[in-house]
């Protein structure tokens, strides 16, 4: 039965779907497995995905199988896929097909007669291309239970300098070409592309920003590739990555975290990580998750033998047996139906600037504020403040009474124009100063002027607000000091050598506070987030908006996530055990949580984690 798209959600028959699953290649062959065809194995496999509690699977089609010459798709290797799809669903999985693999585990598995052209321009190319995205999909769409078919994963990595020069223009021209092809031959499919994380912080044209002409936004959570500083896989910043990226992705559409896990640690701090990561991206909305993978990887073959460590991040070991990874994502799907329940709606926006991601190659250019947005996204949290993520046309006027942005580096006059129509109908506007040229809001919305920029704090180091005081990190990659003046602005706080620090400028019914420090941008340095206490002059911004926490807790490192039925998820993304008290409006609650695990308060309790109403 066909899975359908309604308000950043998957719905089957009617009825919310929330697609959990595994990436997958069968162990004893891996990416030869197309080849080394083994029904038998594939079936055993589905079958214990299914008993685990999935519903869902990812396959790879590597292309230089499916195409061995450049004018006709393989009928065996279709066949093949047909037996493949069929099994998944006799065993109750939804497939994701990722069709045109040529980049995997780091290698290249490239088609022998590509010969370095384009895949995005060369004519000859992009007519192969079409004809095997349509024999895929005339050869799949008949068994009912493909859940989106992925154009291909992390496409950029093909060939980087063709990827980048390309257009968003033309990548967005290349997916409407694909996707056009596969709808015509399974109406109704969706279709994606997936990204690792520069979908989000980079500035190449494969953003999450420019997906428009695709139905799910696809995004990869693996923390040792994201930037931001983060500290540890078992870091504060690590186990929220995931959920910021799939905030981030659902201001542009429904979101798949279609790859997660982390590499390179003992399978504890593997499997700490991944339920974490996992029980938060699903409690803040994401329409599914795939981890990756199954099962270890017995095979020697490439790309095995160039990255040798890519055989080990199974859920299950080489016998099958499963590993602490397992467990813990078994415990999220065991209580599935209650983390994914409707998040409550936020009276907070954390707003996403038209430039988020750069997309600029000259020297007035900087490298976007998505680093910046993070870390306004952790202070958020910290700060036990709701928060949406959207685009500037994305605010709602009846709802969001606060809206953050952070540190942006570039902001259009479309940017400006909506923060000033939302700050005239009555909210509270924060900005923070990016860039002093390119992200300068003006005089005229800010009441301020900033007088020069000057490197080396001088007298700036630390924002000052009545009793409070909040040190400052300068770092001069990141963060160039600027000394203003408040022209028609009110200072709120100073500067210890006594400039203005934070300025409020009455705007229409509402507010702008700015301050010219880039403050967002200095959490890159290890352990200042958590350390500093930066979140708690976030709270104070929110307590201007009267806007206040759903729940109060004096944890920052306890996430907790509303729901529109007033239960509650909760968690660690400490590095150590957490008791603590929560205070709803009717209710209060004792926590007792260790390192990483979560529970839910008001629906039904997990069988990990202690909770008691007082």
């Amino acid at each position: 039965m066909e899975i359908t798209t309604t308000d950043r959600r998957l719905h089957r028959a009617g009825l919310s779907f929330v697609a959990l699953g595994v990436d997958h290649h069968p162990s004893a062959a891996g990416c030869r497995w197309w080849v080394d065809w083994d029904e038998d194995a594939l079936r055993a496999d589905f079958g214990r995905m299914a008993e685990a509690g999935l519903n869902s699977v990812r396959l790879f089609l590597f292309w230089r199988d499916f195409m061995p010459t450049e004018h006709a798709v393989d009928s065996e290797m279709l066949n093949r896929l047909d037996t493949a799809v069929r099994a998944a669903g006799e065993a109750g999985l939804f497939c994701v097909l990722s069709l045109l693999t040529i980049w995997m585990n780091g290698q290249r598995l490239d088609l022998p007669w590509r010969r370095g052209r384009s895949v995005w321009r060369d004519p000859d190319l992009l007519a192969a291309e079409e004809a095997y995205v349509r024999a895929v999909a005339k050869t799949a769409h008949a068994h009912g239970n493909v859940l989106a078919y992925d154009l291909g994963d992390e496409l950029w990595n093909i060939d980087e300098a063709d990827a980048l020069s390309l257009t968003k223009e033309e990548v967005a021209g290349w997916y409407r070409r694909l996707a056009d092809a596969l709808r015509e031959e399974a109406p109704g499919a969706l279709v994606m592309q997936a990204n690792d994380p520069s979908a989000v912080f980079g500035g190449g044209p494969y953003g999450c920003d420019n997906q428009g002409e695709l139905d799910l936004i696809a995004l990869h959570g693996f923390p040792p590739w994201a930037p931001g500083g983060i500290e540890s896989t078992l870091s504060y910043k690590a186990t929220n990555l995931p959920s910021f990226l799939a905030a981030v992705g659902s201001a542009y559409g429904p979101v798949l975290i279609d790859e997660l896990g982390s590499y390179g640690v003992h399978t504890g701090t593997a499997a700490s990580f991944l339920s974490a990561a996992t029980a938060s991206v699903l409690a803040n909305g994401a329409a599914g998750v795939f981890v990756w993978c199954w099962q270890d990887i017995a095979s020697a073959a490439e790309p095995y033998r160039e990255r040798p460590a890519e055989r080990y991040v199974g859920l299950h070991t080489l016998e099958g047996t499963p590993k602490p990874t397992m467990g813990a994502y078994r415990q999220v799907l065991d209580h599935a139906s209650v983390l994914t329940a409707a998040r409550a709606p936020a009276s907070a926006a954390l707003v996403l600037p038209h430039r988020l991601r750069g997309q600029g190659t000259s020297y007035l250019d900087g490298a976007g504020s998505a680093v910046a947005a993070f870390h306004s996204y952790l202070l958020l949290k910290r700060a036990h403040v709701d928060a949406d993520v959207v685009t500037s046309a994305g605010l709602d006027h009846d709802r969001h009474d606060l809206v953050m942005c952070p540190a942006a580096d570039r902001l259009t006059l479309d940017d400006l124009d909506a923060l000033r129509a939302h700050a005239e109908r009555g909210a509270t506007v924060y900005l923070s100063l990016g860039d002093h040229l390119h992200g300068l809001p003006g005089a005229d919305l800010v009441g301020a002027e900033i007088v020069d920029f000057r490197l080396g704090d001088d007298g700036k180091s630390a924002l000052c607000w009545d009793d409070e005081r909040w040190p400052l990190r300068w770092e001069p990659a990141t963060m160039k000091p600027t000394t203003m003046v408040a022209t028609t602005g009110r200072v709120l706080a100073s500067y210890p050598d006594g400039s203005p620090a934070l300025v409020e400028q009455a705007v229409g019914r509402g507010r702008v506070l700015f301050t010219n420090a880039p403050l967002e941008c200095q959490f890159g340095a290890p352990g200042l987030l958590t350390s500093s206490g930066w979140h708690l002059f976030y709270a104070r911004i929110a307590a201007i908006a009267h806007v206040r926490p759903a729940v109060r807790c004096e944890e920052p490192d306890l996430e907790i996530v509303s729901g529109r039925d007033g239960g509650l998820v909760v968690v660690n993304h400490g590095e150590h055990p957490i008791s603590a008290q929560l205070s709803t409006a009717g209710t209060r609650h004792a926590v007792s949580l260790g390192a990483k695990e979560w529970t839910v308060l008001g629906r039904r309790l997990p069988s990990h984690g202690r909770e008691s109403a007082l």
